[in-house]
Formats: structure tokens, C-alpha cells, sequence
């Protein structure tokens, strides 16, 4: 494990100092770990995880795959492929197909009129129903 840390620092172009303040751990620690006198302990390691998520742990581990974790954001616009069930189509359909709900211009005017308070605001509304199904509603 001390050769990964080794290569992960080299590969994020990082010091030994730099990297101990940014994971939370004492630089000698750090030192102790890379001249091989201690083994990286489990709070280390999830310091080290927390603080890169990107780094995949069963490399950090075992060596085993890629340093870094190769997966789709959230966020991300791009879908993933995967089967999906037929109640998982039922639903990604469903969301699909959600009305989106419009306020009229006075609705509007009236909310940016009251500036002397914050106003919240409705992201969305979601309906489920006992069947499983659900509808989502966007107000545009």
C-alpha cells in the first residue's frame, strides 16, 4: 500500500506536507507511512478516501483496477445503461412524461414586487400513488 500512496501522490503531483494538511493527519504520520516504519491505519485510509473521492479504494487496498473511479456524475447528462424492469421503465416513463406547471405573469409580477422578504418557492411536487406509480410536477 505504501507503493500506491507513493504513486498517487506522484500522480496528483503532491509532497508529503501538502498531503498530510490536506487529509487532516500529522506529517510524520505521513513520513512514518512512506518509509514503511507504520502501516497506513483505517481512520488514514478513510481520511485519504473522504479527501479524494475519486480514488478507487480496492486499488488503494489491493492493488487490484484503476487508481481512479470512473463513474458517471449524478448530474451528469448522459444516461447509463443499464436493464431496467419493467416497473423502472413504468416510472422513468412516468418522470418522462411529467406536465409542467406555469404561473401566470400576475403570479410573477407579485412575488418580484415583494422584495422586503425572501419567498420560497415550490421545486417541485411529486404525487405517489399505492400502485407504485407517481407524477412529478415542475413549475416552470
Amino acid at each position: 500500500m505504501k507503493d500506491r500512496i507513493i504513486q498517487f501522490l506522484n500522480a496528483n503531483n503532491l509532497n508529503s506536507t501538502k498531503f498530510a494538511d490536506q487529509i487532516g493527519v500529522q506529517r510524520s504520520s505521513i513520513s512514518h507511512i512512506l518509509s514503511g516504519r507504520n502501516k497506513p491505519s483505517y481512520d488514514f485510509i478513510e481520511k485519504m478516501l473522504l479527501t479524494y473521492p475519486k480514488l478507487n479504494a480496492q486499488w488503494l487496498i489491493t492493488g487490484k483496477g484503476n487508481m481512479l473511479i470512473d463513474q458517471p456524475s449524478l448530474f451528469n447528462e448522459q444516461k447509463v445503461e443499464k436493464n431496467l424492469t419493467q416497473r423502472e421503465l413504468f416510472i422513468q416513463n412516468q418522470n418522462e412524461q411529467a406536465p409542467v406547471i406555469t404561473k401566470s405573469e400576475k403570479e410573477k409580477e407579485k412575488i418580484e414586487s415583494n422584495s422586503d422578504f425572501s419567498v420560497k418557492q415550490i421545486e417541485k411536487v411529486m404525487i405517489f400513488y399505492n400502485d407504485g406509480t407517481f407524477k412529478q410536477y415542475k413549475p416552470e
